[in-house]
């Protein structure tokens, strides 16, 4: 029952389902039917990202501005973001708000990108996208993910809304993609699964993105715990989270920062969650998985890896609208992370 809550929870932040938390509707967040607006912001700061003329650099996610249609647009219509994406790309990054939102999107998003593709390399042989969203991954990644089943999770009309879009842009999907609707007022996602042909014996690549802030911490551990009981030894989830600092000390945080959990809070979407600083490891081990890698979005090795052009100019060299001084050298607040499923004895993947 928890995990059924979270994920209705999970769908709603990403693209509109309505929101049940604990049986209790929260009104006004969403239009039954449409995209969350947070999940239009991001879908803008990706198709702005992808803009970049060097590729090292760009966000590699080039169909979000297909996506990113007149009625998605509309919803936000006065947003810094959909505001930026009638600009000058350069110009519009010299706005600190945008730019701080497109480039954690572009590492967020290669980061992510990264692994799954890496998963895939070592052996996954099904993918489950948790609370699908706008997500493209699917449709970018049709050659490699040809052998791979594909699973996409979603409640049931928000799914409908996103096959609508991408049968208008896209066409029909790849024959590996299984959309897995979820009716959360009956259904336990293992039932759902099982139904799609999802099967927890071979190895396994969960990709969960943006969602975990919007959750309270028992909902992020029932779905980590999912992931380590229902799937194979080596399968792995990538998820990103805020810290709790970023939630309690909001203050010492950047006045752009403040402006977007203002934004995000006054459209009903408020980040509610955040992982203790230096207990990211502890945490996940109680939902039986092993943390293997934990990178600060904002830090120097999001920069070297995912911002340096081809010239060796770095892109996190411009200003970002960080956590202030007062926070704290070295401290950094938002994290893309993997973990993986424990080698069970006796146990095989494949």
């Amino acid at each position: 029952m928890k995990l059924l809550r979270q994920l209705d929870r999970v769908a709603a932040a990403l693209l509109g389902a309505p929101l049940l938390l604990f049986g209790v509707a929260k009104v006004g967040a969403v239009e039954a039917g449409k995209p969350s607006k947070t999940s239009v912001l991001v879908m803008a700061a990706r198709a702005i990202g992808a803009r970049d003329p060097d590729p090292t650099v760009r966000n590699p996610d080039w169909l979000a501005e297909h996506l990113l249609g007149p009625e998605e647009r509309a919803l936000i219509p006065d947003n810094y973001a959909l505001l930026a994406l009638d600009q000058d790309y350069r110009e519009a990054m010299k706005d600190p708000r945008t730019r701080g939102l497109v480039l954690t999107m572009t590492v967020r998003t290669k980061f992510n990108d990264e692994h799954l593709l890496q998963a895939v390399g070592e052996g996954a042989l099904q993918v489950v996208n948790l609370g699908a969203g706008f997500d493209s991954r699917a449709y970018r990644f049709r050659q490699a993910l040809r052998n791979v089943k594909v699973f996409e999770v979603d409640y049931g009309p928000t799914q409908e809304y996103k096959r609508h879009r991408v049968q208008e842009v896209l066409g029909p999907p790849p024959p590996n993609v299984r959309y897995v609707p979820i009716d959360f007022t009956r259904e336990q996602l293992a039932d759902v699964l099982g139904r799609a042909g999802y099967r927890t014996d071979l190895r396994t690549f969960f990709l969960w993105e943006g969602v975990t802030q919007y959750i309270p911490e028992e909902a992020v551990l029932e779905t980590l715990r999912f992931v380590a009981g229902n799937s194979a030894s080596g399968s792995a989830v990538v998820f990103d989270y805020s810290t709790r600092s970023r939630l309690e000390e909001l203050p010492k945080v950047s006045e752009a920062e403040r402006t977007l959990q203002a934004m995000v809070r006054a459209w009903g979407e408020p980040w509610i969650f955040g992982i203790p600083e230096g207990t990211t490891a502890s945490f996940v081990k109680n939902a039986g998985l092993d943390l293997v890698e934990n990178l600060p979005v904002h830090g120097p090795e999001s920069v070297t890896r995912y911002l340096t052009r081809k010239d060796r100019s770095r892109m996190g060299d411009l200003p970002w609208p960080l956590p202030s001084p007062e926070l704290g050298e070295g401290r950094y607040t938002y994290y893309c992370a993997r973990a993986t499923v424990r080698v069970r004895e006796g146990s095989q993947s494949r």
